[in-house]
């Protein structure tokens, strides 16, 4: 039996490190403002294409935070936040974050123009007919999810926001470490 005890006492520790860390990431959100989504719902898979016809998988990004958005270019407060997210996206280049916007039934020659008409490089994804949408239960855009590196929904947030703000950007890159 006492031998067992520093194995028994290393797992109870590493549990314990293990959802410190995950109370800390949402404890984070919180200061953003987010929804924070207690319980441990993994997020939700799907395949679309991008706007070079490649197919995008979540499970692509597995190990790292992302932040998807589901947004339309028809809508004012989406298009008002998006120099601000790509901002966050170059800053966030290097490090374990991807920032994924999901654009929801809209044609992809609209979609591309409007990207490339503003310059925006950070990945956008079609959801054409709205699967993705209907999956995380989207009512109003812009919405935006975080999913943490274990695949759990950490938080939501509804609504615009300057994702290029230094609080943001702070909690971002100490998230994704």
């Amino acid at each position: 039996m006492l031998k067992k005890l520093p194995i028994i006492i290393f797992s109870l520790l590493l549990v314990f490190t293990i959802q410190i860390r995950a109370d800390s990431f949402r404890e984070n959100l919180k200061k953003l403002d987010f929804q924070i989504i207690t319980e441990n719902i993994n997020y939700f898979n799907f395949k679309l294409l991008d706007l070079n016809g490649n197919e995008v998988s979540l499970n692509n990004y597995q190990g790292k935070v992302i932040m998807l958005n589901f947004w339309a270019t028809w809508c004012p407060p989406c298009r008002n936040e998006m120099p601000s997210m790509e901002s966050l996206h170059k800053k966030m280049e290097d490090s374990n974050f991807v920032m994924i916007a999901v654009n929801i039934q809209e044609k992809s020659s609209a979609v591309k123009e409007y990207i490339q008409k503003n310059k925006y490089t950070f990945p956008v994804i079609l959801d054409e007919n709205g699967e993705a949408a209907s999956k995380y239960q989207i009512r109003s855009i812009p919405t935006t999810f975080i999913i943490d590196t274990k695949g759990k929904i950490a938080g939501v947030f509804t609504g615009s926001r300057d994702w290029n703000s230094n609080d943001v950007v702070k909690i971002f890159k100490e998230l994704s470490k």
